[in-house]
């Protein structure tokens, strides 16, 4: 706690009072246009990884809370939050490296529901929130919300649907049917030329489905439903596929599948423990094994989080590894799991909502869910710095039987430790009126009672002290 220029105690304060916190989105006195979900803690943060937790909290009908892109920290508290357009869907929302630098990225566009696949751009921007490139897939094909891969060598890895008439008689569909193929592309993020691409009617055959046919045969198939793509060495690509229940590898010299893992053409002998359904975001760890997120399906009651030991010589998949939910959760669609250095893991549980951070003994660091059952396709934990350009917010409201209370916030910016509060009778002679360090999104001081300032404004302060950006002076209302 530290002493106010009025010779006042000034404890650090939330700016939500009780029956705020009680709410299922959050209300801020600088930021009324923002109000993005609350996260309900279920095991608080112990021993979690450093780092934010990066969501999209999707649209939900009669949900408080606002969809959009969100950043927060291990209590929940917003860090950074920036809603959604109308009519405009965002999803796979992280951080990556574009030229050497921390990157925002996510997709943005309508989701076409069912099957549940998107029509959009990918975005990327830099750690001042500011967008610096939009990507399309070549060929006149929109990018799906699935999945953006930034690599090394500044290109993008995106997915695509296209729909594509198909007889289907011999699966038993009309000969006149259509389907949606997957379509995988490598792109120039500058020139946007394609530099390579996959399409998976050429190797994957419509046999290979689980998902029944359309019961209105004028519908199109989602017959694979392509959902995550990754880098596999110098020379391939691992996908992975919703609705064969499979993952692939791709060779990108000859343009084919190198081998199939689960379904129904497995080259792997699966061991105990390693099928799985329905399927998303698998991914190749440097330890060569693969984890992925096995959805599941009835009458399995929860969805994991699994590694799997793949001999590529031997052809076998073995279990190393698998985490459930504490509480038992089968979740219908979507769904992450980002594994961490040290061995821990941060699982995003996609449609049954929430994230579950583990400890590397498999132990629960931390478990959430977000407020009335909004879902995030994908979470995760990353370090990040955020520098936003516009200014600290101030906002100072006069108390119906109490003290003057000035609020504080700025969207976005990490690095703030404690705020400088000032108050005056006019803008151009403002004076401290105490400092109390940052407690969330928006920091709270109680004015002494027989202040009565016309005008405010606050100074974002680091941990050493040094001002970082101050608020214009606004009116006290």
């Amino acid at each position: 706690m530290l002493i106010t220029a009025a010779g006042l105690v000034a404890p650090p304060a939330y700016a939500q009072d009780e029956a705020d916190s009680r709410q299922s989105a959050w209300r801020f006195h600088t930021e009324p246009d923002l109000t993005p979900p609350r996260i309900n803690t279920v095991t608080q943060a112990n021993g979690t990884a450093p780092g934010e937790i990066f969501l999209a909290p999707l649209p939900k009908q009669d949900a408080a809370g606002q969809p959009g892109k969100l950043i927060v920290d291990d209590r929940g508290d917003p860090v950074w939050f920036a809603p959604n357009e109308p009519g405009v869907a965002t999803q796979d929302f992280k951080m990556q490296t574009y030229r050497g630098d921390p990157v925002l990225t996510y997709w943005e566009g309508n989701v076409v529901a069912p099957p549940g696949y998107g029509e959009g751009e990918a975005v990327i921007m830099d750690s001042s929130y500011r967008e610096i490139a939009r990507l399309q897939l070549g060929g006149g094909l929109q990018a799906d919300l699935h999945d953006v891969v930034l690599t090394e060598r500044g290109t993008a890895l995106l997915l695509g649907y296209e729909k594509v008439a198909r007889d289907l008689t011999p699966v038993g569909g009309p000969a006149d049917g259509s389907v949606f193929e997957g379509v995988v592309q490598e792109v120039d993020i500058d020139s946007g030329e394609v530099l390579f691409e996959w399409r998976s009617l050429a190797d994957v055959g419509l046999d290979e489905s689980f998902l029944p046919l359309p019961e209105d045969p004028s519908s199109t198939w989602d017959y694979f439903h392509v959902n995550s793509v990754q880098e596999d060495g110098n020379d391939g690509l691992l996908i992975s596929a919703r609705n064969t229940h499979a993952v692939y590898r791709l060779d990108k010299n000859t343009g084919k599948v190198d081998w199939r893992l689960g379904g129904k053409r497995s080259d792997f002998r699966m061991g105990e423990g390693t099928t799985f359904e329905w399927a998303h975001d698998a991914r190749r760890r440097p330890n060569g094994t693969i984890t992925l997120f096995d959805n599941g399906a009835p009458p399995k009651d929860r969805s994991r989080a699994i590694t799997l030991d793949v001999d590529e010589n031997a052809g076998t998949a073995s279990l190393a590894g698998s985490l459930e939910r504490p509480k038992a959760a089968l979740s219908p669609n979507m769904g992450n799991y980002q594994a961490m250095p040290g061995g821990k893991a941060f699982v995003g549980w996609g449609g049954s909502s929430g994230y579950t951070e583990y400890h590397a003994d498999g132990s629960v660091a931390l478990d959430a869910e977000i407020a009335d059952g909004m879902n995030s396709y994908r979470s995760f934990r990353k370090e990040w710095t955020g520098t936003p350009t516009d200014d600290p917010e101030v906002a100072g409201v006069v108390g119906q039987d109490g003290p003057t209370g000035v609020y504080a916030s700025w969207n976005g910016a990490t690095e703030v430790a404690s705020w400088r509060f000032l108050a005056g009778d006019d803008r151009g002679s403002l004076e401290p009126a105490g400092e109390v360090p940052r407690t969330g999104f928006e920091t709270k001081l109680d004015l002494p009672a027989d202040a009565d300032p016309a005008y405010v404004a606050v100074e974002a302060l680091d941990s050493d002290g040094r001002v970082l950006g101050r608020s214009p002076a606004e009116p006290v209302e």
